[in-house]
Parts: structure tokens; sequence; C-alpha cells
């Protein structure tokens, strides 16, 4: 009875503590990003943020724009993509543990311009923000 008690008190002690990638939001790793991050004269800025949850820790977010895959994120990360002023198609893909279907949104940026989108923690949705109040 000792030894389950003992067990007991070792796995909550690993609950206790709390992984340091899950709290906050960080930029994407440059080893999972792989293009629009040098920014040009003229150029409108996407910010994609995937938010924190634990709900799709497994899951991964294949973001694309125009077609072409630019990173792949997890929860609490952020992207910043540099593109040419104009219409452009933003998509995610989730893959991993959990599966879904491609989502595009309308990412249309004029020069100098920046538009925010967020991810929900599952992966699930793609969705504007709402620029903030002054």
């Amino acid at each position: 009875m000792r030894y389950l008690a003992l067990a007991g008190v070792v796995l909550l002690a690993g609950c206790a503590t709390q992984n340091q990638r899950h709290v906050g939001i960080h930029d994407v790793l440059s080893s999972t990003t792989f293009s629009n991050q040098d920014a040009a004269d003229g150029d409108a800025t996407l910010n994609v943020v995937r938010e924190q949850g634990l709900w799709g820790a497994g899951c991964s977010s294949a973001i694309y724009l125009d077609d072409k895959m630019v990173a792949d994120m997890e929860i609490g990360q952020q992207l910043v993509l540099h593109v040419p002023s104009g219409t452009r198609k933003l998509s995610v893909y989730t893959h991993g543990a959990c599966n879904g279907e491609r989502l595009d949104a309308d990412a249309t940026v004029g020069q100098g311009e920046t538009k925010t989108f967020s991810i929900p923690a599952s992966g699930d949705g793609l969705a504007t923000q709402a620029p903030p109040k002054a």
C-alpha cells in the first residue's frame, strides 16, 4: 500500500510542473519556417497566431501562402510573413495526431498594411482578428 501511495505522489508531482513551451506565445522556429521572412519595400505583413491550449498539443498546422507551404506551426506560436501587397490566399492544414481539412482565408493586404489571423489551439480554424482599438 505504501508503494501505491508513493507512486501516486510521484505521478501528481509530474502534473505540477509546466512546460515552458505551453506558456505565452513564441515565434515559430526557424527550422520550420520556409519562406517570406525578409521584408522588401512595398510589402505587407501577415501575422498568424496559433492559440495556446492543450487540446491540440499533438497537432501541427501547415501554413500555406498562395498554395505554397511556408511554415509548420505548433500551439502557442506566431508567424510573421512579409508578402507583396494584393490578394493572397492563406491556408492552414492540420496534421499529426489529428487530421483536418485544408481551410482557406482571403488575405488581401495593401502596401504597408498588417493583417492578423488566428488559429485555435485545436488547429481546426482560421479567422481574421479584428485590429486593436485605438
